[in-house]
């Protein structure tokens, strides 16, 4: 997983643009159609910092023809509109500029623009707007509409109806684990001695935030000339790795049609790094840190965890010159959990984190994503890893979510917009990836501002993990970001 790529989905889904004229293309054969000099050329809202960041910069597109104005891109939820300063511009200038809105009692107050152009305005309904020219000779009316959220637009949503099933063709899975090679995802799944490895290359993330297709993945039975750890399957970028229970390591180059005996035996993989893969071994007592196929090997830095940890997030860091991987939790040699993040830079291990977890967990879920923040229209988006689930000492799986925008230096405890829903429930060792789903949205109307025709939302995919109960979740659930799935403005 790459945080470089998740932020780049981040800038197509989030970034919006500068307020500017509105409709300004159409002044010309547009407006004399419909009378020109009763056109509105451009509306927006005064700046008000109390009320909203950026208030003023709010873009609003103008329908001529249909005589509609409006926000394509909702402000953030819970904004109160019941006082909003509009501004108007027209080509020519006009006799009469004026709001009607309508009150609850059934009554209709009148707001004359040209004389009193700081009165605000009640926004809670549609608003009808008039505008007759300067020479009184002609009349146009629109309708002002300005959009809210109706949910909240930071908050991480995992939607009841949004989950699949596990890719498998088996139909009572019991074990599972899902890796990435290079472009390919491995879904490896057992039930007693039957094993179904399901595939699929490239992005399995569906058209306009469509659920996963499951009839997209590639599913075949195979056959293991040995007793595979099923949880134990990790990826390289040119191959597959699993441990069998005895500890030996086996390699696949085929999507796991067959196995070879790399003739090392391990007590756990951490993972792939490039073409290599890592784990730890134990001989006589000696903890050493292993790689596959070079050959290397290393001594275990002390409290350094040799099970349970996270799969492994990859990011580059500014002031490194390789790609770094790391880890999150896990047991270390004495059983004992740890809360600590590992880092490794292709050469040697070290811990990064200066705040670690508040609660040492082993079995995490960890995935490269983004919190969004901001008391303004266009909120600021980080990258950020969220740390979802896990087993905790006392042997209890847990619900709880914690996040770091450092690289995984500090870590602390989520927001409430971003902790899991009751319905997902408590679980460990689920493995989190990230998918982007194109949306393709065709225009509102002829001739307005330009909204965005297609732009890429990122979704966070969950696959499997234990319950409370001990029991393996036959489930992907997928979460999103709610502004990330909003239609911006180019």
């Amino acid at each position: 997983m790459s945080l470089r790529k998740i932020t780049f989905a981040t800038v197509l889904c989030l970034a919006s643009a500068g307020f500017i004229a509105c409709n300004s293309h159409t002044a010309g054969e547009l407006e004399e159609e419909i009378a020109s000099n009763a056109a509105v050329r451009t509306f927006s809202l005064s700046a008000n910092t109390k009320l909203m960041y950026g208030l003023d910069s709010v873009y609003f597109s103008i329908d001529l023809i249909k005589g509609i104005i409006f926000n394509a891109d909702s402000l953030p939820f819970e904004t109160k509109i019941t006082k909003l300063v509009p501004v108007v511009t027209t080509p020519d200038g006009a006799s009469v500029i004026e709001f009607n809105v309508k009150q609850s009692n059934g009554t209709d107050t009148v707001y004359n623009y040209l004389t009193n152009s700081t009165d605000s305005i009640d926004f809670t309904n549609p608003v009808r707007l008039r505008v007759v020219s300067k020479d009184g000779r002609n009349e146009r009316n629109y309708t002002v509409t300005v959009n809210v959220h109706k949910v909240k637009s930071d908050s991480l949503m995992w939607g009841d109806n949004s989950r699949t099933l596990l890719p498998t063709s088996l139909s009572a899975p019991d074990r599972q684990r899902t890796v990435r090679s290079g472009d390919t995802f491995y879904c490896l799944t057992a039930s007693g001695s039957q094993y179904c490895m399901a595939s699929h290359s490239g992005n399995f993330a569906g058209l306009n935030g469509a659920v996963m297709n499951l009839a997209d993945w590639e599913s075949k039975s195979v056959i293991f000339p040995f007793m595979p750890v099923v949880e134990s399957l990790a990826a390289t970028d040119d191959a597959i790795y699993i441990l069998d229970t005895a500890g030996h390591l086996y390699r696949s180059a085929d999507g796991g049609v067959s196995w070879q005996n790399t003739g090392l035996v391990w007590k756990h993989i951490y993972g792939g790094y490039a073409d290599k893969v890592l784990g730890a071994a134990n001989s006589d007592g000696r903890w050493t840190i292993q790689t596959y196929p070079d050959g290397s090997q290393q001594s275990m830095p002390e409290s350094m965890p040799v099970s349970g940890t996270s799969i492994p997030v990859y990011y580059e860091f500014p002031m490194a010159a390789d790609p770094q991987m790391l880890i999150v939790g896990g047991r270390i040699a004495d059983g004992s959990l740890t809360s600590a993040t590992w880092g490794y830079d292709g050469a040697s291990w070290m811990k990064i984190s200066k705040r670690d977890l508040p609660v040492a967990l082993a079995d995490v879920s960890v995935v490269p994503y983004f919190t969004v923040s901001g008391k303004t229209w266009a909120p600021v988006s980080r990258a950020t890893l969220v740390a979802m689930g896990g087993v905790d000492s006392k042997g209890n799986r847990t619900d709880s979510v914690y996040i770091s925008d450092d690289y995984g230096f500090n870590w602390r405890k989520a927001k409430d917009n971003m902790k899991l829903p009751g319905y997902l429930g408590k679980f460990s060792g689920a493995q989190a990836y990230v998918m982007s789903s194109t949306y393709y949205v065709a225009d509102i109307a002829p001739k307005i501002a330009r909204p965005s025709e297609s732009w890429e939302c990122p979704f966070i995919y969950l696959f499997g993990g234990i319950d409370e109960q001990g029991v393996m979740r036959n489930v992907v659930w997928r979460g999103v970001i709610n502004s990330m799935t909003f239609r911006p403005i180019e």
